[in-house]
């Protein structure tokens, strides 16, 4: 800072004294991990409860999911407490009239520097008087806090690096602060608010990780499997035995597809096809375990829930998803675009379900006879010109066999006798 602090007021507090307690406050919330809404508004309480004039605080911080490019927080002294996600592409559509989009670039272009790089402050603050009409030409949305009240406006970005390195930004997060008070922030408090700056960053850091981390595993593994590997469950070999509705599905007609149609035509199709399949399932408490190619593998366990009734989810599922793929093949034959169908087979059985694979790569799924016999059931859609196929296993497990008609005995390859299969009514 180059700004000179203000002279001391006999029997006032130096103003880092008083906020002395929220730097440990944040350095507690690092170690939990705290929810980073939480970390943000308990921030600006403080702050403001400390005697820090705080009239508006904004935080966007970048983070990983399917989704989000960035999830953003706004607090006004108030009470006003707005929490917003941005799509992926966000930062490309903020308007260059922003303080935030500028302060962003120039953070970037400065770290290119190698002594921006080997800088012990890494956290630039970039600061507009508005009651001296600074920055409110350039950027609009300055000049409508100063109308509001506004007389002070600090930015500062905080990057993210994750090889102990500083590197243009590109993911990190950006916080900005406003006081309506009569001549601004004072000297001294600009730099106690500095100085707490990275510790700040560093317990949203750590929360906008753990979050992503949850995202990550709970996107690629599965909800449970992915809260399973976050407690520790990682040892190959762990396993254990569940009873479970396992769902098999699979679209016919993908593989002759694959081979005439364009990439990125191909994709955006499979992904429409796939989500109508596994969104059902997510929305009746089933699990995706696993994507196949143009098929998937879901479970609904049973615990401590009546089988009839976890069955009657996993029914209600393949039978939504049926008819959103439906859906889908009308909307796409309107347009003249070639379209698949939908072969899904349910079953229950006991399986193994935990860790399997080899010593640096594991695979947290599930094994056994009764998973294999599903699979096996899948395949007789087409030779039964059915869309689904169900075990007599589950029809009892259901104990609603009205529902059902049955299509006579059938082997299954790798099973010794013949098994009597089921399709809806």
């Amino acid at each position: 800072m180059t700004a000179e602090l203000d002279a001391p007021v006999p029997g006032r507090q130096p103003v880092a004294a008083t906020l002395a307690g929220l730097r440990r406050w944040l350095g507690n919330q690092a170690l939990m991990a705290g929810p980073v809404p939480d970390v943000a508004t308990g921030f600006a309480d403080r702050l403001l409860k400390a005697g820090i004039p705080l009239w508006r605080a904004h935080l966007s911080v970048s983070t990983l999911h399917p989704q989000m490019e960035a999830i953003g927080l706004t607090w006004t002294s108030d009470g006003g407490r707005q929490l917003e996600e941005y799509g992926h592409g966000s930062f490309s559509r903020v308007s260059r009239d922003s303080p935030i989009y500028d302060a962003i670039v120039r953070a970037r272009e400065a770290a290119r520097d190698p002594a921006t790089a080997r800088a012990e402050d890494i956290v630039p603050l970039t600061r507009y008087r508005l009651e001296r009409d600074e920055g409110v030409e350039q950027f609009p949305v300055l000049g409508a806090f100063r109308d509001a009240g506004a007389t002070d406006y600090l930015c500062f970005v905080i990057p993210f690096s994750a090889d102990g390195l500083l590197h243009p930004l590109e993911s990190g997060a950006v916080v900005s602060l406003a006081t309506d008070r009569r001549g601004g922030f004072t000297a001294e408090e600009v730099e106690a608010i500095d100085e707490l700056m990275p510790t700040f960053g560093a317990a949203i850091r750590i929360g906008i990780d753990l979050a992503a981390f949850r995202t990550v595993l709970g996107t690629y593994l599965g909800r449970d499997v992915g809260q399973r590997v976050m407690r520790g469950e990682i040892r190959r070999g762990s396993v254990q035995t569940i009873s479970a509705a396992i769902l098999v599905g699979d679209l016919r007609g993908f593989t002759a597809l694959a081979d005439a149609m364009p990439r990125d035509q191909l994709v955006a199709m499979l992904d429409d096809y796939l989500d109508a399949l596994a969104t059902p399932i997510e929305t009746q408490g089933g699990q995706v375990l696993k994507f196949m190619g143009d098929g998937l593998l879901a479970t609904f366990a049973f615990a401590e829930t009546d089988p009839a009734e976890t069955c009657g989810r996993a029914l209600a599922a393949a039978t939504e998803a049926l008819a959103r793929i439906a859906a889908i093949n009308v909307r796409r034959a309107g347009n003249g675009e070639p379209v698949m169908t939908l072969d899904v087979a349910l079953h229950v059985g006991d399986v193994l379900y935990g860790n399997v694979g080899s010593g640096q790569r594991l695979d947290f799924t599930i094994i056994g006879p009764a998973v294999n016999e599903a699979s096996r059931l899948e395949h007789l859609c087409g030779a039964l010109d059915v869309p689904m196929v169900i075990s007599q296993r589950f029809v009892e497990a259901l104990a609603a066999p009205d529902r059902f008609r049955c299509l006579g005995p059938q082997t299954l390859r790798g099973v010794r006798a013949p098994v009597e299969v089921f399709t809806p009514v």
